[in-house]
């Protein structure tokens, strides 16, 4: 889970590196799971991974929609809609049910994450490859 590979890239290195960064932080949901399986208390430690998280997809968002703006992405403002119902999913998680059951709502967040990010990557994100390489190209 949360482990990169080539079908993922997108063939543009900025934005693999970002979604390598994405899968990072999957994955430190990941020990964050275990150690609440073992009784331990990250209520603390899951809440600056969502705010990470959060940030972090808002950075690389906007990152991506710029460069598909740029290279006259026609598809763009459906793939934007895509990433606001992602922070909108993200920014609704319930802190206090959080805190009540961290195991069972971080598998909540793992299950959501885990399938998001890898279909978006797969589905949605593969879309715009052409048209960005071909931008990019035409700007090297």
């Amino acid at each position: 889970m949360f482990e990169w590979n080539e079908k993922l890239s997108v063939g543009i290195s900025e934005i693999d590196e970002q979604h390598k960064k994405l899968l990072e932080i999957g994955r430190k949901f990941v020990d964050v799971l275990e150690s609440t399986e073992s009784g331990y208390d990250e209520y603390d430690e899951l809440r600056k991974l969502l705010a990470n998280l959060y940030n972090y997809t808002e950075y690389h968002f906007d990152y991506e929609e710029e460069l598909m703006e740029k290279a006259g992405y026609a598809d763009l403002h459906s793939h934007h809609i895509q990433h606001e119902k992602f922070k909108e999913k993200i920014s609704e998680i319930d802190l206090d049910e959080l805190d009540e059951d961290q195991y069972i709502y971080t598998m909540e967040i793992l299950d959501f994450l885990s399938n998001w990010i890898v279909n978006h990557i797969l589905k949605i994100d593969t879309q715009y490859k052409p048209i960005v390489l071909n931008y990019l190209s035409k700007e090297n």
